[in-house]
């Protein structure tokens, strides 16, 4: 398994991330970006599915799931290319003193915001789903010390996901 790439590096290591550490709740690997961003994947498809597609590496039928509440093919490429964008940048960074702001890290939460809001329009999610999400992101309003810094850190504009989700009157209250 080792040598093959599911998706793209991004995907690959956030799921296996997610796999690693899915019973270490409070550990910096599972609350990564890398990580959260496939426990919303989570969260807004289904859990089993991925795991499984990942396991056989069935691009196809995990290709198939991303779209299938109404997530256009060509949004879900971009998702795709921002995602290994962002990882590709990361990885550049990692041994830098100074780090430069990731442009593609609002991008993929963004993506991830639209195919909640397409999956919310298709089939109604419960409010704690939702929240449980919302609280996923990295934003500067984050309740979480950990996102909130990682998005002053990485973003160009760290309200921006906050504000974009607002936007989309997923919050109830």
């Amino acid at each position: 398994m080792d040598d093959k790439v599911f998706i793209n590096k991004a995907f690959n290591d956030g799921i296996k991330l997610y796999l690693d550490n899915k019973d270490k709740l409070e550990s910096l690997e599972y609350n990564s970006f890398l990580c959260c961003v496939i426990r919303i994947l989570v969260l807004i498809y289904d859990e089993s599915s991925i795991i499984n597609y990942y396991n056989t590496l069935d691009e196809d039928h995990f290709n198939t799931l991303m779209i299938k509440y109404g997530f256009s093919v060509s949004d879900y490429s971009e998702f795709v290319n921002n995602f290994g964008k962002y990882y590709h940048f990361l990885k550049k960074q990692e041994n830098k003193a100074i780090k430069k702001k990731n442009k593609y890290f609002n991008l993929v939460q963004k993506s991830l915001i639209d195919m909640l809001v397409k999956r919310n329009s298709t089939e109604k999610l419960n409010e704690t789903v939702i929240n449980e999400i919302y609280d996923l992101l990295f934003t500067a309003n984050s309740k979480d010390f950990y996102r909130k810094s990682v998005a002053l850190v990485q973003a160009y504009n760290p309200y921006e996901i906050d504000d974009y989700f607002k936007k989309q009157n997923l919050l109830v209250g």
